[in-house]
This record gives structure tokens, C-alpha cells and sequence, in this order.
């Protein structure tokens, strides 16, 4: 989920607050760091021919802490995989009940309203909401949920999609590392879960409901520090806008008055201003990513 009650600005661009915590926090503390840890280096682009771009009739398995971080970030390359025929599963941590200043906001509606949007967002992505899959934890309490049943958990989901690749948040992110407790545990669980469907005995009781051990081959990071495959989303940018903006209540005022009566006229300005201040190279509309093989 998006800081409740932060800029636009910080909103499209998060490795900008993320940055600022960092070296916020790198000033304070005295710290002797080795020259060669001193300097993030990006990892070596992709140049293999191996293309998401160019996928069809593949699986594909998205794991979001929250209903929007996978629309923010990862919105037009999944409009373009179903377009291309591939199938996609989302899997959301979970239901986004707390970010609100509203006082007569409860947590019970904003889960509602919540689900609502990210089932908006989804249809507008070309993603049915059937294909959506609620693990139901609290927003802002994953890190308070017993690690072994959670790694579990998402394994089980891995096992029963079965995917050919996955999309989640990068672990190795100094920003998601200083962020929200949610990103930070549901970007580490991820990982192990992963590890945990490939192994059969990690949980042999999975393999006895029958959900096999399965390898996931690839795995796209977003939120990433070290990005090293970058998508042209150019033609499905203002659908990825508008997915964006479905999610509505985490924008300007409505985070602190939730109006139903201005929903419709503030998600069309905001879809503008996230498709004017989208991220380019060359000017064409990008997403990037950290593509790793899954280990």
C-alpha cells in the first residue's frame, strides 16, 4: 500500500522517499562501510532473447502485500501478458483495513472498499476477479503473523497455480527494507515460500493435500533498487493509469474523508497525472524490474 496521506509526487516515484530514509539513517548512524559496499552497482541488463513481452499461454503469479502495489508498479506489463493470452493470478497479503484518517472510517468498510478497488483495477487490467485470492491478514500486522504458517501459506498457493513466473517485491530493496512492515515481511516470505514449494519436504503435509513441489523458474522484483529488465509499456500506459487510479481512496483528500459523491471526477485526475508523470525512457512509458532465476 501507498503512504496514506503522501504527495503525488512521492507516490509515483518511491524510491525518493525511500532514498531520503536511507541516507537519512546512514548520516546518523556511524557506520565504516568497505569502498566496495559503499556503492549500489545495478546488475547487467537482460539481453537474452527470452522476452516477457513476447509470452502467451503461460501462468503467471503475482504476491502483493496490498491491493495496488502490483497495479503501481507492474500494471502494464500484466495488461500486456493477458492480451498476449497468458493466464495471471493475484495473491494479496492482505486487505488493506487501516490506511485511513477518515474518523468515521471503520475497518470493516475500508477492507470493503478496498477489495472493491483492487477488483476495478484487476477488470480494467484485463485480470477477472476470480482470479484474485485474499490471504485476509491485516494491513500493517504481517510482520506479527507466525513466519512458518505464512510461508506455508503462499507456498500451498504456489503449488496449486504452478506458475511459469512470478512478480512480487524485491527483498533486497533499501526502500521496502525502511517501508512498510508489509512489504518488508511479505517480500522475504515470498522468497522463502518459493524455496519452500520447490522442496517437497519443506512441507510434506502440502503434498499430502495434494498440491506437488514445483519450481518456479523466473521471478520479476518490483520495488526494486537493481532493475535489470526494463518493459516498453507504451500502448497500455493510460490502461494502467486507470488502474491505478481506481484505487482511489488512497489519494488526496480521501484519505482523510472518504466521499463516494467525488470518486468518479478524482479517480479521471488522477489517472491523468499518473499517465503524465509515468516513468519514460526515450520517451516511451516504461516498467522495470530485477528478472531473476529462481533459487
Amino acid at each position: 500500500m501507498l503512504r496514506a496521506g503522501a504527495s503525488t509526487t512521492n507516490r509515483l516515484l518511491p524510491s525518493l522517499p525511500g532514498a531520503f530514509l536511507l541516507t537519512a539513517y546512514l548520516t546518523a548512524t556511524v557506520v565504516s562501510l568497505p569502498a566496495s559496499a559503499q556503492v549500489s552497482r545495478p546488475e547487467p541488463a537482460y539481453e537474452g532473447s527470452d522476452r516477457i513481452e513476447e509470452w502467451s499461454g503461460r501462468r503467471i503469479l503475482v504476491v502483493t502485500p496490498h491491493p495496488d502495489d502490483e497495479t503501481f508498479t507492474s500494471g502494464g506489463t500484466l495488461a500486456m501478458l493477458v492480451a498476449n493470452g497468458n493466464e495471471i493470478q493475484v495473491v494479496v497479503y492482505t486487505t488493506d483495513n487501516a490506511g485511513s484518517r477518515d474518523p468515521e472510517m471503520t475497518k470493516d468498510r475500508l477492507k470493503a472498499i478496498r477489495r472493491a478497488e483492487e477488483e476495478e483495477a484487476c477488470r480494467i487490467l484485463g485480470i477477472p476477479k476470480e482470479n484474485i485470492h485474499w490471504l485476509g491478514h491485516d494491513d500493517g500486522m504481517l510482520e506479527y503473523v507466525d513466519r512458518r504458517a505464512l510461508t506455508k501459506q503462499v507456498a500451498r498457493e504456489i503449488r496449486r497455480f504452478r506458475p511459469h513466473a512470478m512478480f512480487s517485491v524485491d527483498p533486497g530493496s533499501p526502500y521496502e527494507q525502511y517501508h512498510k512492515s508489509d512489504h518488508r515481511s511479505g517480500a522475504i516470505i515470498t522468497v522463502d515460500a518459493i524455496r519452500a514449494a520447490r522442496w517437497r519436504l519443506y512441507f510434506p503435509e502440502l503434498e499430502a493435500e495434494g498440491f506437488e513441489a514445483w519450481s518456479v523458474p523466473l521471478v520479476f522484483f518490483y520495488y526494486s533498487a537493481k532493475p535489470n529488465y526494463t518493459v516498453d509499456i507504451t500502448d497500455v500506459a493510460e490502461k494502467k493509469a486507470r488502474a491505478s487510479a481506481a484505487h482511489i481512496s488512497q489519494f488526496g483528500s480521501l484519505v482523510d474523508r472518504y466521499d463516494p459523491s467525488i470518486v468518479d471526477e478524482q479517480k479521471k485526475e488522477v489517472a491523468a497525472r499518473l499517465l503524465e508523470r509515468a516513468e519514460r525512457e526515450n520517451g516511451r512509458v516504461v516498467e522495470r524490474f530485477r528478472r531473476s532465476e529462481a533459487y
